[in-house]
């Protein structure tokens, strides 16, 4: 085999470059995005100076070039770099335009009188409010977050009658949003604080009714909404319910697919979803808005269509496009508005504006203004799993609409051979579809939920014409009908289908090996595999399928070696790794973070046997056994431990973890953590070295944002 020669070289790469001609304006999101990106990941608060000035200066150089000599590849890189600088800068702006108080770390006993704004249940078995205060004890108006979201008791929203629009009074435990439970893990906080939630909390006793005082229009318009919704919710239940043995279950099935609400969806129906990767169908988002606004699209068009007086005087096709915006708008109202509802309705209404303007609705550069719009309204969304896996899912399919070219029919065939023709070609498609959309997804369900099933093509193939041509049409048409004598036989019907979704569900998750653990690789890894996925769908001719090696990173990166102690950002709990697992110290406290780290770095879960080994763990103190070579002693209480415990735990450790404060320090060649390193160091994991323990904490990792204090509330 010969080598090619330089001239073939250049002409290959010329022909290349040549071939990316007017695909410019798709790489603006992803220039945008990025700088968004890097805003939301700077370690500290930058000024506006920072960020207006390179705009500016891109800008000046940009008509420059203009006015002295004009070249294209220039223009395109300064064009790349001014979305750059607009994302920071317009993340800076959302930043502060949601500006909102939060709680302090300082008390967290408060009595709340508060609008019940939402009930955000993400199950049956945790009930879950979002409340707007109208006021906490303690507190002045300028102190009081504008929302805070709380959990109540379970079965405690229907012993109290619960709805959104009620005003309650309750005494709740709250803190401010909490910090991440492993350094470098997911940040709650962050997210909080673009929602405006100021606190979190649990409410353990009593919920009072109280006297609505008066409320502002937003807010009204909210409440109002929201209890509609609500309404909506339990009507679809109360007619579903009585038609099947688990109706309630299936009834909340339905509700979250129109009205958002998981408050009756059963937590093994969840787990079977996420095991069977249909966890997607649960969240309101692409499949959803794609397959009502498809369905009222096509069934507007066909019925204008089929009365000839309409067809020849009226544009149809743009009239069912004008609806179906106007429609799926509605539904996202009806839905409450998540963030992927949200992105799949813009992505929904570009494509069907498309038509109106007489362009194609499908296309990647439909997508990149849709991807334009999210990223200008929710900049901080660009860090989210649901927006990257949405985006270079749908940009994977569309890149593959670009580039298979569509099958020669024959002019005069029998019918018969042309209905196998057709779901012959169907199911092909399908199939291909599916494939390309689980490996667009796949590097991000590694990297952020570090697992992988196995399944997921096998479960989505069954589950898609069934969600597609039964379950969303019936809801849709049920919903509308639901005060009628015909609304239920379509909720039937629907509740059929997700019966049956169900059942693939859990028999997929069921099947052997239905869920791969992969640990995380270095943060940098799923940059990388990300750009390569965008290089795939992007770039035109052979040269895009350089970005599947990119993209394959996230496979065979070298993970992380996991370190060996982690303990919980407020010392309330820790866990050992051994060479066949991990443990955790108290197994019934603080258990989010444990699973969180395990699951991070692919360890086994062990039980108490494991620990009972090498500790002896007594009330609030773990002190290291003789055999044990982590020779590292903890105490988890806020209260210190008295003489003799603290002489016990630094006989026998070299190192002790104390959730306390500590004063005078009588162990004197014995190092320790305490209270105040909780607050300034957050979640720690610790690593031995030949010169003792290294020690990787989250606060640092965090930087000073106005989102980055630590906090003391559980990540439940």
């Amino acid at each position: 085999m010969s080598w090619p020669t330089r001239d073939e070289v250049k002409a290959w790469a010329a022909g290349a470059v040549t071939a990316q001609q007017g695909r410019i304006f798709l790489w603006l999101p992803v220039a945008m995005g990025l700088g968004a990106a890097a805003y939301l990941e700077l370690p500290y608060e930058p000024g506006w100076l920072w960020l207006i000035l390179p705009s500016a200066v891109i800008m000046a150089v940009m008509i420059l070039i203009r006015r002295v000599s004009y070249s294209a590849y220039l223009h395109n890189i300064l064009l790349l770099l001014l979305l750059f600088s607009a994302g920071a800068l317009v993340a800076k702006l959302r930043t502060e335009n949601v500006r909102a108080p939060v709680i302090s770390a300082a008390q967290d006993q408060y009595s709340v009188q508060a609008y019940v704004v939402d009930i955000i249940s993400p199950s049956a078995d945790k009930p879950r409010l979002l409340l707007a205060p109208i006021s906490i004890r303690g507190l002045t108006p300028q102190e009081t977050p504008h929302r805070l979201r709380v959990t109540l008791r379970p079965g405690a929203i229907a012993a109290a009658n619960i709805k959104p629009g009620d005003a309650i009074s309750v005494f709740a435990l709250v803190n401010p949003p909490p910090s991440p439970s492993l350094p470098g893990g997911y940040d709650f906080a962050r997210t909080a604080w673009f929602q405006g939630i100021g606190g979190v909390g649990f409410v353990p006793g009593r919920i009072e009714h109280i006297d609505s005082p008066p409320q502002n229009l937003r807010l009204k318009l909210t409440l109002g909404l929201n209890r509609a919704r609500w309404e909506l919710t339990r009507t679809l239940v109360a007619h579903i319910q009585p038609g099947f043995k688990d109706g309630e279950a299936l009834g909340g099935f339905a509700a979250a697919l129109v009205t958002g609400h998981e408050a009756y969806v059963p937590e093994p129906l969840i787990e079977d979803m996420r095991d069977s990767g249909l966890a997607h169908i649960l969240s309101i988002s692409g499949v959803h808005m794609a397959v009502v606004g498809g369905f009222i699209f096509f069934f507007l068009r066909g019925a204008m269509a089929a009365v000839p007086p309409l067809a020849l005087r009226l544009p149809v096709k743009k009239i069912a496009a004008g609806a179906s915006i106007i429609l799926i708008l509605i539904y996202l109202a009806i839905s409450g508005a998540p963030a992927p509802a949200v992105r799949a309705a813009v992505v929904a209404c570009v494509a069907f504006a498309a038509i109106l303007f007489d362009r194609r609705a499908l296309s990647l550069r439909a997508l990149a203004i849709a991807a334009l719009i999210v990223i200008g309204l929710t900049p901080e969304a660009v860090v989210q799993p649901g927006f990257q896996m949405s985006f270079c899912a749908t940009a994977a399919l569309l890149a593959l609409a670009e580039a298979i070219k569509p099958d020669i029919r024959e002019i005069s065939v029998p019918l018969w051979v042309r209905a196998v023709q057709a779901s012959i070609n169907g199911a092909k498609l399908s199939l291909t579809a599916s494939l390309v959309a689980t490996l667009a997804t796949t590097p991000f369900a590694i990297a952020y939920f570090n697992r992988f099933s196995l399944y997921s093509l096998l479960a989505n193939l069954l589950e898609a014409p069934i969600t597609a041509f039964v379950v969303m049409p019936s809801l849709a048409v049920g919903t509308v009908l639901a005060g009628t004598p015909l609304g239920w036989i379509f909720l039937r019907v629907a509740a059929g289908g997700l019966w049956l979704i169900g059942r693939i569900a859990a028999w997929t998750s069921a099947l052997p090996h239905a869920v791969l653990t992969w640990p995380s690789a270095p943060g940098f890894v799923l940059v990388l595999a990300t750009l390569g996925l965008i290089w795939v769908c992007l770039i035109r001719g052979k040269a895009r399928w350089a970005g599947l090696l990119v993209a394959s990173t996230i496979l065979w990166w070298p993970r992380v070696t996991p370190p060996d102690i982690w303990i919980d950002p407020q010392g309330g709990n820790a866990a050992i790794r051994t060479s066949a697992g991990a443990y955790v110290l108290r197994p019934k406290v603080r258990q989010y973070g444990f699973e969180q780290w395990t699951q991070h770095y692919g360890l086994t879960a062990l039980d108490e046997t494991a620990r009972d080994r090498d500790y002896i763990c007594q009330g609030y103190g773990c002190t290291p056994l003789p055999s044990n070579p982590v020779k590292v002693g903890f105490w988890f209480s806020n209260k210190p431990p008295n003489a003799k415990r603290l002489a016990e735990l630094c006989t026998a450790s070299t190192l002790v973890v104390m959730r306390s404060p500590v004063g005078d320090w009588p162990c004197a060649k014995v190092s320790r953590l305490s209270a105040g390193d909780f607050r300034r160091l957050g979640a720690m994991e610790l690593t031995r070295t030949q010169k003792g323990w290294a020690i990787k904490a989250a606060q640092p990792l965090r930087g000073n944002r106005y989102w980055s204090s630590i906090s003391e509330a559980e990540n439940d």
